[in-house]
């Protein structure tokens, strides 16, 4: 027995075991109270993880379903953005329609009004032309006093023949 109270490494065994016993005795309560504060910690984290994880995912399927509605929204809108251009065109392509009868109408009205006034144009060169070949051939054929009174007969017919010519047209 003296060799081992010689021997250092007995007394550090006694003193590490000695430690051991009272760090167990006065050591153990705290060292399992911090174990249960972090444990306690721990599940606290678990339990507003696990809270925000629900949030996030009801936040999810919140902004899914604004989304689909956004959607559905847009596609009605594009529809309706459709039939308006459909509706526009058809109306423009009537409205072209109907301008171009128009035009054409107008077009129509001035010719025949141009045929009317070169016609009577016409007549008119004609009718003066006749008038004075007439009173040529007459001139040379008849005295002053029998023309004077032929032309008084033709101008009177030619004033009676233009008011039945109005009344015509």
């Amino acid at each position: 027995m003296t060799e081992l109270m010689n021997d250092p490494m007995f007394f550090y065994g006694i003193a590490f075991a000695i430690f051991l016993a009272l760090a167990v005795k006065y050591g153990r309560a705290p060292m399992l109270a911090w174990i249960d504060g972090q444990i306690v910690k721990i599940r606290s984290d678990l339990e507003q993880a696990e809270a925000l994880r629900k949030e996030a995912e009801a936040s999810l399927e919140t902004y899914k379903a604004k989304q689909a509605e956004a959607m559905k929204e847009a596609e009605a809108i594009i529809a309706q953005a459709k039939q308006d251009a459909e509706m526009l065109r058809q109306r423009a392509e009537h409205d072209l329609k109907a301008s171009l009868q128009r035009h054409e109408q107008q077009a129509l009205e001035r010719i025949r009004v141009a045929e009317m006034e070169a016609l009577e144009e016409v007549r008119t060169k004609i009718v003066a032309m006749a008038v004075a070949a007439a009173e040529k051939t007459l001139a040379a054929k008849l005295d002053d006093k029998a023309s004077s009174d032929l032309m008084d007969q033709a101008i009177a017919g030619l004033g009676q023949s233009s008011n039945v010519k109005s009344h015509a047209a």
